[in-house]
């Protein structure tokens, strides 16, 4: 008879064992739900997206005293357009190098890619840092590089950041890359160098730091 008491306390303190396990992941979860079905916070995040539209505006326009008011304000400083790109990176692409660096400063990421890259075979699309190549902005990559980004980060298509500066003709560029290690004799995918990306810029100046280096 204590036996079978003894197997009945035991079994009922496993079911209360699996309950309480069971409990413990269900509830995070239903809690979770209502939360995200809840009117609050439908309100919380409409605001939010709200202001990471504004800060994008803001970048757009060159207003780097409303890039702050709206940060202040708590918007995102990794706020995204539909195409992927950051707010750093818009600020990068239009020449605001102000604003670029105050959105470095506040803990932009340096590595969000975009949506141009090719999602079939999992290429990544390009992060500020490329675009900081592309068009030539030496003060927001010479501050990119401080924060440890590395002088021979490549693209998707194994272009380094130095024969994007050098295709584009950016003198600067290229100057502040090759004094910071770039290295000239790196081959992308389709086997071109930093110098075959200079000859087709046909900027001397580059030309002739490249084969300096090389």
């Amino acid at each position: 008879m204590r036996c079978t008491s003894e197997a009945g306390a035991e079994g009922g303190s496993s079911k209360a064992s699996k309950l309480l396990v069971l409990t413990l992941f269900v509830a995070p979860v239903v809690l979770t739900v209502l939360v995200l079905v809840s009117p609050w916070f439908r309100q919380l995040r409409a605001t939010q997206l709200e202001r990471n539209e504004q800060l994008l505006q803001a970048v757009e326009s060159g207003d780097i005293e409303q890039v702050k008011r709206v940060l202040a304000r708590g918007a995102v400083v990794n706020a995204r357009t539909k195409s992927g790109l950051t707010a750093l990176s818009i600020a990068v692409i239009r020449g605001y190098d102000d604003i670029a660096l105050l959105l470095i400063e506040r803990g932009a990421s340096l590595d969000a890619r975009d949506k141009s890259g090719d999602r079939e075979n999992r290429h990544p699309g390009n992060s500020p840092v490329h675009y900081a190549a592309i068009y030539g902005r030496t003060r927001v990559l010479q501050a990119m590089l401080a924060r440890g980004v590395s002088p021979n980060l490549r693209d998707r298509n194994g272009r380094t950041l130095l024969m994007m500066a050098a295709e584009n003709g950016h003198r600067d560029t290229v100057k502040l890359l090759l004094e910071r290690g770039a290295d000239p004799n790196a081959r992308s995918a389709l086997g071109d160098t930093a110098l075959d990306a200079a000859r087709r810029s046909g900027d001397p100046e580059i030309l002739r730091m490249i084969q300096e280096r090389l």
